[in-house]
């Protein structure tokens, strides 16, 4: 097989050049001495019959001879045919190379990610890296946002390693499978020693495809495990509820339940959907084609790829037709009930934890309100799509006029938060600023950066947070400024769907808020019962751990370590896995993305123009100074409104015309761009760019 796969190679013309030169023998007696050089050394190889086939791999079972020289090559090929023993094979005789560098490429990772690449390389020949002789660096590749990590001391320079998958990439089509490819490097020159099938990726069962599109806007970096259990709970109850009223099919739920129990996943403690089931229900859907391309363009998914596995019959999709028409039609006053119900509901849900004292309380309060606010959210589902559809059809300058949507909820923070600062300017801490601080924090106290993770510190569980922000926080003139013109009916309709998807956002904080505080209250009891160290620490523990009475305070730190570890992985916007998700637990060296353009696109999502200094925000702290800078971020959630207000203009790697950075953004006048890839790693805080929010385009043009 090995002789095959070499030879395959050299009748590719972009590949034969990369291949050392080579023969290849059956017996002892077809070696032609004189067709070797004098002055040359050469690698005597194995290439038995059993040996790295599509269902096998025996590499390392036979012998393998370096640095053989031309009178020496007879008795070194009898010693690799005596290697295969019982088996029948060839035996390869390669130039030398000898190599500064040596390693294996794989063009998907053995363990079963199908979009990473991995690359270990050493100093050296082959063997010493094969055989664990010499100190290795592995480089992890993910083919989707073309950036890399390291582990080790970097050896490889940005051009060899963007060589090696260029490389690896045209074997891999050449070739039509995933390969194990063993490689030198000797002055900067890339040879190819051998390729070999992947054989741990055969037979793929179910490919699961993670996409962070939107989610990562929620929920940017980590989350404890708290947290993920909590969000793949929502997730289920909502989009079970919506099927069972898109369809009325308890059967047809029942056999979607695989699919929607995971609308969201877990990988490296990062939150994500699993996108494959987001298609199936879309596919329930009338014209699904259509309304997936909107889907994926209102939430910036950037690989239009749609992986679907689960069909549905004619009756079924007719009668979704007429619910489908139906709840767009009525999605409006169906949202305003929504609204009214769950801000009479709130109240009732605040007794309750008022009231309730023991952990099997606390956990019973939380289930009821779950349990009824998740049989009737599906509503915010069909409103997004409400929103989605209007705004397409909104046509490009339509969605120009997407600002000053009236009374929007996610403005009233911003503005109830700028008069509390001048009320303090005026007053001080006095009894009227003590009284509006009082009700700030009852009404918008859940909203803050990163306010769906329940472990976030909020102003709600942590007052003296807004305190200190008041106290160095300026009055912030903001524009009351409306655009002049009429809003066409499209318009007008996306306008609506903005409004009341703002307002479920709003009262989706209130709720996430209700449940962080029950866990706190449930960590105050885990405390006092030696159970923990901290309230905090309950965060670190499963939602199903939480009836149980135990002493998990090395648990939670070994969670804890893990959950730091997993903060040094970069967060991948797309993981594409064999039959089951793989956890990594690495603290890599470092991580380089290929290429840095010097002008690179996105979408405009507020228009504007402006040049200024990049601040590159990977952390968001409220106290970030961003006056006159350029904000350059992954996402932004809502509570980002507070450190947008004084920058110039903002770039997102994430977003789309309806992301909360688009919204705010246009409420604010600021000029943004969002959907621009890896703009986090071509750019760095100092660097000056142009951000042309008309054309959607970042120009750099000064690093620093």
């Amino acid at each position: 097989m090995k002789a095959e796969n070499l030879l395959k190679l050299t009748q590719s013309e972009k590949i034969n050049n990369f291949v050392p030169k080579f023969w290849v023998i059956e017996t002892v007696t077809e070696l032609h001495i004189e067709d070797f050089a004098n002055d040359k050394l050469y690698a005597v190889r194995s290439s038995c019959d059993v040996e790295d086939s599509s269902t096998s791999s025996y590499a390392g079972c036979f012998t393998t001879l370096l640095n053989v020289k031309k009178e020496a090559l007879k008795e070194a090929s009898r010693k690799v045919f005596e290697s295969f023993g019982e088996h029948s094979g060839k035996v390869i005789i390669q130039e030398m190379v000898s190599s500064e560098i040596s390693g294996i490429l794989f063009t998907a990772n053995p363990i079963g990610i199908l979009n990473e690449m991995v690359i270990v390389a050493g100093l050296g020949l082959g063997d010493g890296v094969v055989e664990d002789k010499v100190s290795t660096t592995t480089y992890y590749y993910n083919t989707d946002d073309k950036i890399y990590y390291y582990d080790g001391e970097k050896l490889l320079k940005n051009d060899e390693v963007k060589g090696l998958i260029n490389l690896a990439e045209l074997i891999k089509d050449y070739v039509g499978y995933e390969a194990d490819i063993e490689f030198a490097i000797e002055g900067g020159q890339i040879y190819i020693l051998q390729v070999r099938p992947i054989t741990t990726l055969k037979d793929i069962k179910e490919m699961i495809v993670l996409d962070n599109s939107n989610i990562v806007e929620s929920y940017p970096g980590i989350s404890y495990p708290l947290t993920q259990d909590f969000v793949k709970e929502i997730y289920y109850k909502v989009f079970k509820s919506l099927v069972l009223r898109l369809t009325s099919d308890s059967v047809l739920i029942e056999k979607m339940d695989s699919h929607l129990k995971n609308m969201t996943d877990i990988a490296n403690a990062r939150v994500y959907y699993r996108i494959s089931n987001w298609y199936n229900v879309l596919n329930l859907l009338p014209f699904s084609k259509k309304i997936i391309g909107i889907w994926q363009e209102m939430l910036g998914v950037t690989n239009k790829a749609v992986v679907s596995d689960f069909k549905v019959g004619f009756k079924t999709k007719a009668h979704v037709l007429m619910s489908f028409i139906n709840l767009i039609i009525t999605s409006p006053k169906k949202m305003e009930k929504l609204n009214e119900y769950f801000t009479q509901k709130q109240y009732e849900y605040r007794a309750m934890i008022d009231k309730a004292d023991t952990t099997s309380e606390l956990l019973n309060v939380y289930q009821t309100i779950m349990d009824d606010l998740t049989s009737v959210w599906d509503i915010t589902l069909v409103n997004d799509m409400y929103s989605f559809i209007f705004t397409a059809l909104s046509g490009k300058k339509g969605k120009e006029r997407l600002a000053n949507v009236k009374n929007l909820e996610s403005m009233k923070p911003v503005i109830a938060l700028n008069e509390l600062v001048k009320l303090y300017k005026q007053d001080g801490l006095g009894e009227t600023y003590l009284l509006k601080e009082k009700e700030y924090i009852e009404t918008f106290g859940d909203r803050c950066l990163e306010e769906l993770k329940l472990e976030t510190k909020t102003y709600r569980t942590n007052p003296e947070l807004l305190r200190q922000y008041i106290e160095g926080a300026e009055v912030l003139m903001l524009s009351t400024d409306v655009e002049k013109g009429r809003d066409k009916y499209f318009v007008k309709k996306a306008k609506v769907g903005i409004y009341n998807r703002e307002i479920s956002r709003m009262n989706r904080t209130r709720i996430f808020g209700m449940a962080r505080e029950i866990m706190l209250r449930i960590g105050d009891n885990f405390v006092l019962e030696g159970c923990l160290k901290t309230r905090e620490d309950v965060f670190f523990l499963f939602y199903g751990e939480l009836s149980e009475k135990k002493d998990y305070k090395a648990l939670v730190e070994e969670r804890r370590q893990l959950c730091k570890n997993y903060e040094s992985l970069p967060a991948f916007s797309r993981l594409v896995y064999k039959d089951e998700i793989v956890h990594k637990n690495y603290v890599h060296s470092g991580q380089e993305i290929l290429e840095t353009p010097d002008k690179l696109y996105g979408i405009a999502s507020s228009v504007g123009v402006v040049t200024g200094e990049v601040l590159v925000i990977n952390a968001p702290d409220i106290n970030i100074d961003t006056s006159n800078k350029i904000i350059v971020t992954k996402t932004t959630d809502p509570g980002w409104v507070f450190l947008i207000k004084n920058c110039l203009g903002i770039i997102a790697e994430k977003g789309s015309m309806l992301s909360h950075t688009a919204i705010i953004t246009r409420e604010l006048k600021k000029p943004s761009v969002v959907n621009v890839k890896d703009i986090t790693k071509v750019v760095k805080t100092g660097d000056t760019v142009e951000l042309n929010a008309v054309e959607g385009t970042i120009t750099i043009l000064k690093r620093v």
